[in-house]
């Protein structure tokens, strides 16, 4: 067809020898078009073909002038030929227009035999199951190749969805027990991908995929334990049940144990898995980890200098203080000292979590000796200048507390000036909490004075 087809391209160009006309001329074959086209050789065309032909030259912006099914003026019956007066730019566009339909239907080759480990995406929806059976094969290096498009396919929602709908969370489950090192940190890394929604963490953990994550943290490649944190990482942050599972197979035990073990750069994760799970399932978390006296071993997590590390610890060392018997282990162990350094932290993360976990401390009547003890006041009269809300929030609250011991108390009398203060900063919680603070640190007798908008 495309070499039927190139007798259609202007061959040459002609000019009008009718009284001198000089305008260029187009030369096609039209008999061969309509032999292309169906129609029946070089036979004149009926009154419906001669309409569809005008029309296509007018659309093809070639103005009113048209094949009039003759050879005009300057046809040339023995060759065959006839002639149609566009002008120079209907040439153009016809030359440019017949080029165009001649690449567009030309001979190609037949595309060459790839090679056997070649891995390509099916064509719209066969490339979901096409993905889940190369990760069933046999074959290493389609295992290895097939992960790595799964990853790409998982990335973006549309794909992810279907992709799980076909079943790659279970193919993807038995890899992380295969004998090669790179398909297991790949398949890892895969079910990070999958751990991006809700439907993923499902199908995460109705394949049993956390238990072998979490045997994964005992593997000995580095990568592969890197991968395995990662994934548990993102699949507990956005899965409660994922939480839950962890907190249910005994698994918090063992994170507190890597957080002192592993590297600075797991150790921070392994904190993090265990923030996401007394964050959400708060109680038998907290039970399950003050049960193996997890304040006393992060608590040398304090002395590192790594700030990914001193954040973790600080936020899990804070919810674990919550009940008494986290306020009691902390001060047993000797944490207000190392929190009350934090302090002087140039991260304002760390410094507002250490000041979450004196707070939680200094409730209990102990954890207020211990802050005074530790030279903890004087720290806080200079966060009393801070800018920060969040920061300046748990000052007060920690001023509240040490108030209403009379040693820290004394202490505070200088704090009245800034204490007045906040007590007219632009933010309500503040102008609140610095009332009370206010109230705690005046204190002479009882009953305390009255708050602005307190009930009686």
């Amino acid at each position: 067809q495309a070499s039927t087809l190139t007798s259609a391209v202007p061959r040459n160009r002609r000019t009008r020898s009718v009284q001198g006309d000089t305008r260029p001329q187009l030369l096609f074959n039209i008999s061969t078009i309509h032999k292309s086209a169906g129609t029946s050789g070089s036979a004149p065309m009926d009154e419906y073909q001669q309409q569809e032909y005008n029309q296509g030259y007018q659309d093809l912006g070639y103005g009113d002038q048209y094949y009039d099914g003759g050879y005009g003026d300057a046809g040339d019956p023995s060759m065959g030929v006839e002639y149609g007066d566009y002008g120079s730019m209907g040439y153009e566009f016809a030359f440019d227009a017949n080029g165009r339909h001649i690449t567009a239907f030309e001979n190609r080759p037949n595309p060459k035999i790839q090679h056997v480990h070649t891995i390509t995406r099916g064509f719209e929806k066969f490339a979901f199951p096409k993905i889940v059976r190369v990760l069933s094969s046999d074959d290493l290096v389609l295992k290895q190749k097939g992960l790595l498009a799964a990853s790409e396919l998982l990335a973006t929602g549309e794909s992810a969805v279907q992709c799980i709908e076909a079943g790659i969370c279970r193919s993807i489950t038995n890899l992380l027990e295969d004998e090669d090192e790179t398909v297991r940190e790949r398949a890892a890394a895969a079910l990070e991908m999958t751990a991006h929604s809700m439907a993923g963490c499902d199908s995460i953990l109705q394949e049993g995929a956390v238990g072998r994550l979490v045997a994964m943290l005992e593997d000995t490649c580095m990568e592969v334990r890197d991968a395995a944190y990662s994934a548990l990482v993102e699949a507990a942050a956005r899965s409660v049940d994922v939480q839950a599972a962890l907190v249910h197979s005994n698994t918090l035990p063992l994170l507190v144990t890597k957080t002192t073990e592993e590297e600075i750069g797991r150790s921070s994760m392994a904190l993090e898995l265990l923030r996401c799970c007394v964050s959400g399932v708060r109680d038998p978390a907290v039970d399950a980890l003050l049960a193996c006296e997890a304040i006393s071993k992060v608590k040398d997590l304090l002395d590192q200098d790594d700030p990914a590390v001193l954040e973790g610890a600080t936020s899990v060392i804070a919810l674990l203080c919550v009940p008494f018997e986290g306020k009691e282990e902390a001060v047993k162990s000797g944490c207000v000292p190392k929190l009350v350094t934090l302090l002087d932290d140039e991260l304002d993360s760390v410094k507002s979590n250490a000041l979450a976990a004196i707070m939680y401390i200094s409730i209990a009547n102990n954890g207020k000796s211990s802050l005074v003890e530790a030279g903890g006041v004087a720290k806080l009269l200079t966060l009393l200048e801070m800018d920060d809300e969040k920061v300046l929030i748990n000052v007060l609250q920690v001023v509240t507390n040490v108030a209403e011991y009379p040693p820290g108390r004394e202490q505070l009398q200088v704090a009245s000036s800034s204490l007045n203060y906040l007590m007219h900063h632009h933010a309500a919680l503040i102008q609140r909490y610095a009332a009370q603070a206010k109230r705690h640190v005046d204190f002479k007798e009882l009953p305390y004075p009255q708050l602005r908008g307190e009930a009686r």
